[in-house]
């Protein structure tokens, strides 16, 4: 388990869909490098056809504090922020990525609108690096 790069505070494990992640439950979650392309695959094979729903469905766009900087919670390395989906991450390219509180559901949203996501077309290297 990783402390929280936003409050210091360790986080807890909690699984989801089969994926240990690290939560702190005021800031976010911690993903391991690899964890969000495991739990953005889990969600394409869960709901891997177009819904009824994705045509009411629209961007979630997430708020950016430029101002702020995080350091990755174990190598403690300035964290580079990356736009992915419309959702900004912070980014540690040796051990993986910290989405704050909300981030990874409006991903997770955000992708529901990628026609080549949804219809399993893209290989997604892009979600691979992290």
């Amino acid at each position: 388990m990783a402390d929280c790069p936003v409050c210091a505070d360790l986080m807890t494990e909690k699984e989801r869909d089969g994926i240990h992640i690290d939560v702190c439950e005021s800031h976010g979650v911690w993903l391991d490098k690899s964890e969000l392309l495991s739990i953005t695959e889990t969600e394409r094979h869960r709901d891997g056809t177009f819904l009824f729903t994705d045509l009411f469905r629209t961007e979630n766009v997430t708020h950016v504090d430029h101002s702020r900087t995080l350091n990755c919670p174990y190598c403690q390395k300035q964290m580079a922020i990356e736009k992915h989906h419309g959702v900004h991450m912070d980014w540690c390219t040796d051990h993986g990525i910290f989405l704050d509180s909300g981030e990874l559901s409006a991903l997770l949203n955000n992708l529901r609108l990628d026609p080549l996501f949804v219809g399993g077309v893209a290989l997604r290297l892009f979600e691979n690096k992290y």
